[in-house]
């Protein structure tokens, strides 16, 4: 881990969780995994608040632990789950497309579940029905000064009914995950568990061979339980004589009939599933990829069909999406989509009755124009007629490329911009021939190589015409390495945000006073208890911070780009 992401992590989980499981999570950060004793002799603190910040950080997913054997006792390890606590930099934006996939209740579900880390849907309820007794929508109705308790109770109970079913959705569509018990354990010692009991049914020790065909099968069988159904989602019957099942699907079955439903259990704890949510991110960010190249029209259908390959999808590093058959993907576009009128078409196709072709052949030719692209993201399924795939790994590096451009032309200017795409079409050149290329003095070129070699986008290799070394008798070449870019730019992203957070406690602090006074109870009953110039101060706090958080927003979806996808 480097420096600027520990910082990161750190300042996470002092805005979240404040000072005293800042310094458990510190010392796990820097030193690595180790057991309750050692934190405690380097933190200084009690035994019992370290146990508690470490339930604390479980709760919350941000912690695992270790189970080994030594000697003849089991020792606790414990270290922090670094991936999940990175993900919580893109919590406003999760509140957000929940609230906007899932509306109300939907926003209110993720909100519950990422203030108590992990919860059964009925206590999530309980949680929401206690704080959010109604939607916005219903405090605009006239209600009777002296209600029902029948009324009220029948109310209450349609609620509860509404947000289990948001609930279930959000499970259904992977937004919400189980978790077990075995999750919060660590996933290298579970993968190693598990390749020593393969191991150990050998009569030898396993070659380099076995082990990685060991290996590869494990993660065979891990994809394949992945992919076999949703954990805490059963089937259940149900009477179609409930509400659910009036007007035309009532006339649809006969009364007193069962129908198959699925339901959540109740005994199973759930958490939000960033990855679920980076996934959508990346489907939209490739379909919009096309609404520059060709139309709106070839957006929606990319759109529409990553979202009927997405409920396959296991994780966010797949190479390729599930075949989407033609008839499908058809059958699946919006009715607002126009084919027909979006495109134009040679008067020799029309014929002499110049009558357009029917939405089932523009797509076809729809389909034609995305696999003749030069991003060479859509193909057909070899072996498979009318079938297509989306080359996920393909568009992803078009998407790194495309941020790393971006993020040049800020902060350069254009010219550095032509060199680095020059590389990336020629591969590794002498700043003679980019010069030439170019067609740039050569003294520029050289000063905008060593800025970009600086800046972490260009390497340098040495190719060495003898054994001396010489400079004189050397090549030096330069080149793109993508990974290599991506990685040092995300640090600084990291740098970055660790000091627009930093930022925040500063002006936080800087109003301590203030702040204090407002959490008191009277003036929270009574705004007017602050005088003119506290309330000025106040607002000043509340726009400079709102600014910060939201450029911190924006580098948090630039690194889920350049690292999650």
């Amino acid at each position: 881990m480097s420096r600027n992401e520990s910082r990161l992590c750190r300042l996470i989980v002092r805005e979240h969780f404040g000072p005293t499981v800042e310094k458990v999570a510190n010392i796990l950060l820097r030193k690595g995994r180790m057991p309750v004793g050692q934190i405690v002799q380097l933190t200084q603190l009690k035994p019992r608040q370290v146990r508690e910040c470490l339930l604390v950080m479980i709760q919350h997913n941000i912690a695992v632990y270790a189970e080994l054997q030594e000697r003849t006792r089991i020792v606790t390890y414990y270290e922090i789950n670094r991936s999940e606590l990175l993900h919580r930099t893109l919590i406003p934006r999760v509140l957000q497309d929940a609230h906007d996939w899932y509306q109300y209740d939907g926003g209110l579900i993720a909100l519950t579940l990422l203030a108590h880390g992990k919860m059964t849907i009925e206590d999530c309820t309980k949680e929401i029905l206690a704080n959010h007794p109604s939607p916005p929508s219903s405090s605009t109705t006239t209600v009777s000064s002296a209600p029902s308790t029948t009324t009220s109770s029948k109310a209450q109970e349609q609620r509860s009914s509404s947000i289990k079913k948001v609930f279930t959705k959000m499970v259904k569509e992977k937004c919400l995950i189980a978790v077990r018990p075995s999750d919060s354990l660590s996933e290298t010692d579970k993968d190693m568990a598990e390749e020593k009991k393969e191991t150990d049914k050998m009569a030898m020790p396993p070659t380099a061979a076995e082990l990685a065909s060991i290996r590869k099968n494990l993660d065979v069988q891990k994809a394949k339980e992945q992919n076999s159904g949703i954990i805490g989602l059963k089937r259940s019957l149900e009477s179609t004589e409930t509400d659910d099942y009036s007007g035309s699907k009532r006339a649809k079955l006969r009364d007193k009939d069962l129908v198959i439903v699925e339901v959540v259990e109740t005994d199973v704890f759930f958490k939000i599933n960033f990855e679920r949510f980076i996934i959508r991110w990346r489907n939209t960010e490739i379909a919009k990829l096309y609404e520059n190249r060709l139309n709106p029209t070839a957006t929606a259908i990319m759109q529409t069909m990553l979202g009927l390959a997405e409920e396959r999808m296991i994780n966010v590093k797949e190479d390729f999406t599930t075949p989407v058959s033609h008839a499908l993907l058809s059958s699946a576009l919006p009715t607002n989509v126009n084919m027909v009128d979006t495109l134009e078409f040679d008067p020799q196709e029309l014929g002499s009755s110049n009558i357009k072709p029917k939405p089932y052949e523009c797509l076809e030719k729809y389909f034609q124009l995305l696999e003749e692209d030069a991003m060479r993201v859509v193909r057909k399924d070899a072996g498979r007629s009318g079938q297509y795939i989306v080359s996920l790994k393909t568009a992803v590096r078009i998407l790194k490329l495309n941020m790393i451009r971006d993020i040049v032309t800020a902060r350069f200017g254009a010219p550095y911009v032509r060199i680095m795409n020059m590389l990336l079409d020629k591969g590794k050149l002498e700043e003679k021939q980019i010069s030439r290329y170019s067609m740039m003095p050569i003294k520029d070129v050289r000063e905008k190589l060593t800025t970009l070699c600086t800046f972490g986008v260009l390497s340098l290799q040495e190719v060495p015409k003898t054994n001396e070394r010489t400079p004189s008798r050397t090549f030096y070449l330069w080149e793109v390495l993508l990974q290599k870019s991506v990685d040092t730019i995300v640090g600084r992203l990291y740098h970055t945000m660790g000091n627009l957070r930093q930022r925040r406690f500063v002006e936080r602090n800087k109003r301590a006073i203030l702040l204090e006074k407002c959490e008191r109870s009277d003036v929270k009953a009574d705004q007017s208890l602050l005088n003119a110039t506290e309330r000025k101060e106040l607002e000043a706090l509340h726009t400079v911070l709102e600014v910060l958080e939201v450029q911190e927003l924006r580098l948090a979806q630039m690194v889920a780009t350049l690292r999650e996808y």
